[in-house]
């Protein structure tokens, strides 16, 4: 299986960093943590490439090489998903939309061949088993109220909580 994985270009802005960027580093601060993410629940013996728009370009071949292509969008790429899945399926690809956009504006995007929606964790998973058994459903939600034990990071392992949450409120007030 060839999978695409493709995170959208920032929509332009007053409140991103992108303008300030330019002028210095020519290049985005953080790298691509919900890409990287993706590509590690998959299997191992998928081939896979990441392309993220903001650092590189998308060509016609890279659409034809894959079977799937994953699209990752948060709602501040309301503009340059919608232009990228236009793209992707002038040239025929199957896409699975993943991310904060697809949850949110579900309704919207009832065109795209399969849905990944709520936490990525669980419910990635379950779409790689019903596919590899070939039987996708075009839905995959995960319990949206999902424990958060079951997520990797610990967050419970923070000592101290309410002091430095009542720290982050005073330095917020300030």
């Amino acid at each position: 299986m060839k999978v695409l994985i493709i995170g959208p270009e920032n929509s332009p802005s007053k409140w991103n960093f992108n303008p300030f960027l330019k002028l210095f580093a020519q290049k985005p601060v953080f790298p691509p943590r919900e890409l990287l993410l993706i590509s590690i629940l998959l299997p191992i013996t998928w081939e896979r490439k990441i392309i993220d728009l903001n650092t590189d370009k998308l060509h016609t071949n890279d659409l034809l090489w894959a079977d799937y292509v994953f699209v990752n969008a948060g709602e501040n790429h309301y503009y340059t998903a919608g232009k990228l899945i236009k793209k992707c399926m002038s040239n025929g690809a199957k896409i699975i939309g993943c991310g904060k956009l697809f949850t949110e504006y579900f309704a919207e995007h009832e065109n795209l061949d399969h849905l990944v929606l709520d936490n990525i964790r669980t419910t990635l998973p379950l779409f790689i088993n019903d596919l590899e058994n070939d039987s996708p459903k075009r839905v995959y939600h995960s319990n949206p109220f999902f424990e958060i034990r079951k997520a990797n990071e610990s967050y419970y392992s923070v000592k101290n909580i309410s002091c430095r949450l009542s720290e982050n409120i005073q330095l917020a007030y300030y």
